[in-house]
């Protein structure tokens, strides 16, 4: 395909999207930072007599012992991939994470505590966060929103017929089936249909937590193993002052 026609396709979709969810101000792209990428930035700060930036990887590779973190992904690149990027850099403000941070991660921290930004993704692990989330359309796949979730969230059926997540029920809910594309085992013997009933009509942090912890312990999975998966499901949501990520902490219960 001509790149001048995919960036008009990108462009109309950008547009369509802010249209949907009824922006007042221009889009904020998020990118999660790669070995290419990083490169390129060097370069741009070397011009400009800035200090280069050491490449850091996600931390959930280092945090995924049982399995590896996106173990089972291929992830062949688009044809036009490289140029999209480039395109989309100089077109758009945008935002790269380079403190081992993911995309999705750092569009949670953006928008935390506050009710005047939404979160346009059509990943829905970032549904996790509290605050304004939408999913566009995508071949057959239907648009999801603008649906504004607190913290503690919900889980309800999709018009596919799948289970719809948001908050801390989508998270404690994916603690038990886990996530095959992130290669997250979750809880063996769990699925969609207990996990739901068990948690969808909890309504505190504690109960949820109280339900997640007893069905691991009922399997005779560690402390250890429990802490592993909650680090690798939830999305990052605060910082340290030096920019690192707060991990997930077991909540007093």
């Amino acid at each position: 395909m001509d790149f001048e026609h995919v960036q008009e396709l990108l462009d109309k979709r950008i547009a369509v999207i802010c249209a949907d969810v009824e922006a007042t101000e221009p889009p904020l792209l998020f990118f999660t930072n790669s070995e290419n990428l990083n490169k390129k930035l060097n370069k741009a700060r070397k011009f400009l007599n800035e200090e280069e930036l050491p490449y850091m990887h996600n931390f959930r590779y280092e945090v995924a012992v049982t399995k590896p973190y996106k173990g089972t992904r291929k992830n062949p690149k688009p044809f036009h991939f490289h140029n999209i990027l480039a395109y989309l850099m100089h077109e758009y403000e945008w935002v790269v994470m380079e403190n081992g941070l993911e995309a999705d991660d750092a569009m949670c921290v953006y928008q935390n505590g506050r009710d005047d930004t939404i979160i346009c993704s059509r990943d829905k692990d970032l549904r996790i966060c509290e605050g304004n989330h939408y999913s566009w359309e995508c071949g057959k796949q239907r648009s999801v929103g603008p649906h504004y979730t607190d913290r503690l969230g919900s889980l309800t059926t999709g018009n596919n017929g799948k289970t719809l997540g948001y908050g801390l029920k989508f998270f404690y809910y994916q603690m038990l089936v886990g996530d095959t594309a992130d290669n997250i085992p979750g809880l063996k013997g769990w699925g969609d249909v207990g996990s739901k009933k068990l948690l969808q009509d909890l309504t505190s942090e504690k109960d949820l937590l109280k339900a997640v912890k007893t069905a691991y312990k009922e399997k005779g999975m560690s402390k250890e193993y429990f802490i592993e998966q909650a680090n690798l499901l939830h999305m990052v949501q605060e910082l340290h002052e030096g920019g690192k990520p707060k991990f997930w902490e077991m909540p007093n219960d």
